[in-house]
Protein backbone atom coordinates (compact mmCIF):
# COMPACT_ATOMS: atom_id res chain seq x y z
CA UNK A 1 0.00 0.00 0.00
CA UNK A 2 1.48 3.16 -1.14
CA UNK A 3 0.73 6.81 0.62
CA UNK A 4 -1.65 7.55 -1.79
CA UNK A 5 -3.59 4.51 -0.51
CA UNK A 6 -3.08 5.28 2.45
CA UNK A 7 -4.65 8.65 1.92
CA UNK A 8 -7.62 7.38 0.43
CA UNK A 9 -8.35 4.57 2.89
CA UNK A 10 -8.38 7.43 5.82
CA UNK A 11 -10.69 9.57 4.03
CA UNK A 12 -12.74 6.14 3.71
CA UNK A 13 -12.92 5.02 7.10
CA UNK A 14 -12.02 8.26 9.33
CA UNK A 15 -10.43 7.50 12.40
CA UNK A 16 -11.14 4.18 12.94
CA UNK A 17 -9.02 3.23 9.84
CA UNK A 18 -6.48 5.22 11.07
CA UNK A 19 -6.44 3.23 14.39
CA UNK A 20 -6.72 -0.43 12.48
CA UNK A 21 -3.54 0.71 10.14
CA UNK A 22 -1.15 1.82 12.35
CA UNK A 23 -2.55 -1.47 14.76
CA UNK A 24 -2.57 -4.47 11.95
CA UNK A 25 -1.53 -2.92 8.90
CA UNK A 26 2.39 -1.60 10.04
CA UNK A 27 2.86 -5.54 9.93
CA UNK A 28 2.30 -6.06 6.10
CA UNK A 29 2.27 -2.53 4.74
CA UNK A 30 5.64 -1.22 3.59
CA UNK A 31 4.83 2.07 4.56
CA UNK A 32 7.44 4.04 7.41
CA UNK A 33 5.09 5.05 10.21
CA UNK A 34 7.43 8.46 9.95
CA UNK A 35 5.60 9.27 7.01
CA UNK A 36 1.45 8.15 7.86
CA UNK A 37 2.50 10.57 11.37
CA UNK A 38 3.97 13.16 9.20
CA UNK A 39 0.91 13.03 6.70
CA UNK A 40 -1.95 12.84 9.24
CA UNK A 41 -0.24 15.48 11.45
CA UNK A 42 -0.36 18.17 8.08
CA UNK A 43 -3.68 16.77 7.55
CA UNK A 44 -4.61 17.94 10.98
CA UNK A 45 -2.86 21.20 11.04
CA UNK A 46 -5.07 22.33 7.87
CA UNK A 47 -8.07 21.63 9.62
CA UNK A 48 -8.77 18.48 7.75
CA UNK A 49 -8.80 15.93 10.84
CA UNK A 50 -8.86 17.30 14.58
CA UNK A 51 -5.76 17.12 15.81
CA UNK A 52 -6.37 15.82 19.25
CA UNK A 53 -8.52 13.04 18.41
CA UNK A 54 -5.76 11.83 15.48
CA UNK A 55 -3.15 12.11 17.62
CA UNK A 56 -4.69 9.68 20.58
CA UNK A 57 -6.20 7.36 17.74
CA UNK A 58 -2.49 7.03 15.85
CA UNK A 59 -1.13 6.85 19.73
CA UNK A 60 -3.40 3.67 20.57
CA UNK A 61 -2.96 2.19 17.12
CA UNK A 62 0.71 1.93 17.70
CA UNK A 63 0.09 0.68 21.34
CA UNK A 64 -2.36 -2.06 19.66
CA UNK A 65 0.86 -3.10 17.14
CA UNK A 66 3.18 -3.18 20.14
CA UNK A 67 0.80 -5.02 22.36
CA UNK A 68 0.24 -7.35 19.48
CA UNK A 69 3.99 -8.09 18.71
CA UNK A 70 4.37 -8.76 22.16
CA UNK A 71 1.21 -11.26 22.57
CA UNK A 72 2.70 -13.16 19.97
CA UNK A 73 6.09 -13.42 21.31
CA UNK A 74 4.69 -14.63 24.36
CA UNK A 75 2.19 -16.84 23.37
CA UNK A 76 3.70 -18.26 19.95
CA UNK A 77 7.56 -16.97 20.07
CA UNK A 78 9.51 -20.13 19.33
CA UNK A 79 7.72 -21.28 16.12
CA UNK A 80 8.03 -17.51 14.95
CA UNK A 81 11.37 -17.29 15.74
CA UNK A 82 12.30 -20.52 14.60
CA UNK A 83 11.02 -19.61 11.15
CA UNK A 84 12.32 -16.21 10.77
CA UNK A 85 15.38 -16.77 12.33
CA UNK A 86 16.51 -18.98 8.45
CA UNK A 87 16.37 -15.54 7.02
CA UNK A 88 19.18 -13.90 6.84
CA UNK A 89 17.85 -10.23 6.80
CA UNK A 90 16.01 -10.80 10.20
CA UNK A 91 18.70 -12.81 11.58
CA UNK A 92 20.70 -9.59 11.48
CA UNK A 93 17.94 -7.72 13.15
CA UNK A 94 17.59 -10.05 15.99
CA UNK A 95 21.09 -9.81 16.74
CA UNK A 96 21.35 -6.13 16.88
CA UNK A 97 18.06 -6.26 19.18
CA UNK A 98 19.39 -8.66 21.61
CA UNK A 99 22.59 -6.36 21.39
CA UNK A 100 20.18 -3.12 22.47
CA UNK A 101 18.43 -4.98 25.16
CA UNK A 102 21.54 -6.65 26.80
CA UNK A 103 22.77 -2.82 27.47
CA UNK A 104 20.14 -1.51 28.40
CA UNK A 105 17.24 -4.19 29.41
CA UNK A 106 13.46 -3.42 29.81
CA UNK A 107 14.71 0.39 28.94
CA UNK A 108 15.71 -1.14 25.48
CA UNK A 109 11.99 -0.82 25.15
CA UNK A 110 11.60 2.78 25.23
CA UNK A 111 14.25 3.88 22.68
CA UNK A 112 13.30 0.92 19.92
CA UNK A 113 10.81 2.44 18.56
CA UNK A 114 12.68 5.25 17.40
CA UNK A 115 14.99 2.73 15.64
CA UNK A 116 12.85 1.27 11.95
CA UNK A 117 13.38 -2.93 11.72
CA UNK A 118 13.28 -3.54 15.54
CA UNK A 119 10.51 -1.40 17.04
CA UNK A 120 8.30 -3.95 17.02
CA UNK A 121 10.92 -7.26 17.10
CA UNK A 122 12.21 -5.78 20.96
CA UNK A 123 8.69 -6.24 22.30
CA UNK A 124 8.13 -9.81 20.64
CA UNK A 125 11.22 -10.78 22.03
CA UNK A 126 10.40 -9.34 25.76
CA UNK A 127 7.25 -11.29 25.22
CA UNK A 128 9.03 -14.32 24.21
CA UNK A 129 11.39 -14.00 27.32
CA UNK A 130 8.35 -13.59 29.24
CA UNK A 131 8.69 -9.81 30.95
CA UNK A 132 6.07 -9.34 33.06
CA UNK A 133 3.17 -7.18 31.21
CA UNK A 134 2.74 -4.44 33.21
CA UNK A 135 6.77 -3.89 33.11
CA UNK A 136 6.58 -4.42 29.41
CA UNK A 137 3.45 -1.58 29.47
CA UNK A 138 5.89 1.14 31.07
CA UNK A 139 8.71 1.05 29.29
CA UNK A 140 7.43 0.89 25.32
CA UNK A 141 4.11 2.40 25.57
CA UNK A 142 5.70 5.55 27.21
CA UNK A 143 8.47 5.52 24.80
CA UNK A 144 5.66 5.29 21.86
CA UNK A 145 4.69 8.52 23.45
CA UNK A 146 7.66 9.98 23.37
CA UNK A 147 8.40 9.04 19.48
CA UNK A 148 4.83 10.03 18.16
CA UNK A 149 5.35 13.75 20.22
CA UNK A 150 8.21 13.76 18.32
CA UNK A 151 7.20 13.48 15.08
CA UNK A 152 3.59 14.71 15.06
CA UNK A 153 3.96 17.94 16.68
CA UNK A 154 7.32 18.93 14.42
CA UNK A 155 5.54 18.06 11.47
CA UNK A 156 2.19 19.99 13.10
CA UNK A 157 3.70 22.96 13.10
CA UNK A 158 5.74 23.81 10.59
CA UNK A 159 3.06 21.47 8.03
CA UNK A 160 2.86 24.83 6.08
CA UNK A 161 6.73 24.40 4.85
CA UNK A 162 7.03 20.61 4.20
CA UNK A 163 3.53 19.89 2.68
CA UNK A 164 5.30 20.56 -0.52
CA UNK A 165 7.44 17.50 -0.59
CA UNK A 166 4.15 15.30 -0.69
CA UNK A 167 3.59 16.70 -3.97
CA UNK A 168 6.62 15.20 -5.67
CA UNK A 169 8.43 12.21 -6.07
CA UNK A 170 9.17 9.40 -2.99
CA UNK A 171 12.46 10.55 -2.81
CA UNK A 172 11.52 14.29 -1.58
CA UNK A 173 9.76 12.71 1.11
CA UNK A 174 12.16 10.32 1.62
CA UNK A 175 14.27 12.83 2.35
CA UNK A 176 12.54 14.59 4.81
CA UNK A 177 11.80 12.04 6.94
CA UNK A 178 15.36 10.66 6.75
CA UNK A 179 16.75 14.09 7.89
CA UNK A 180 13.80 13.72 11.51
CA UNK A 181 14.77 9.98 11.93
CA UNK A 182 18.86 11.30 11.69
CA UNK A 183 18.31 14.19 13.86
CA UNK A 184 16.40 11.70 16.34
CA UNK A 185 17.96 8.92 16.75
CA UNK A 186 21.71 9.42 15.63
CA UNK A 187 22.99 9.18 19.36
CA UNK A 188 20.55 6.38 20.11
CA UNK A 189 21.67 3.69 16.73
CA UNK A 190 25.42 4.93 17.48
CA UNK A 191 25.71 1.69 19.56
CA UNK A 192 23.44 -0.24 18.52
CA UNK A 193 25.42 -1.12 14.69
CA UNK A 194 27.01 -4.36 15.26
CA UNK A 195 30.71 -3.83 13.39
CA UNK A 196 31.42 -6.31 10.65
CA UNK A 197 33.73 -8.13 12.86
CA UNK A 198 31.50 -9.08 15.35
CA UNK A 199 28.73 -9.45 12.47
CA UNK A 200 30.75 -12.51 11.50
CA UNK A 201 31.06 -13.87 14.89
CA UNK A 202 27.71 -13.76 15.71
CA UNK A 203 26.64 -15.97 12.36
Amino acid sequence: MEIESFIRWLTDFGYMGLFLYLWVGIFAFPIPNEILIISISIAASNGMMHPIWTFITAYFGIVGALTTAYLLGRVFGRKILMFLIKKPKFKRMYHRSNRLLKRYHAFSLSISYFIPGIRLLLPFIFGFSKLPFKKFALYAYSGAMVWLCTYYITAYFIGDEIKGLFKYEKGATAFFVGTIVIYVSVKLVKYWRLPRTELGKQK
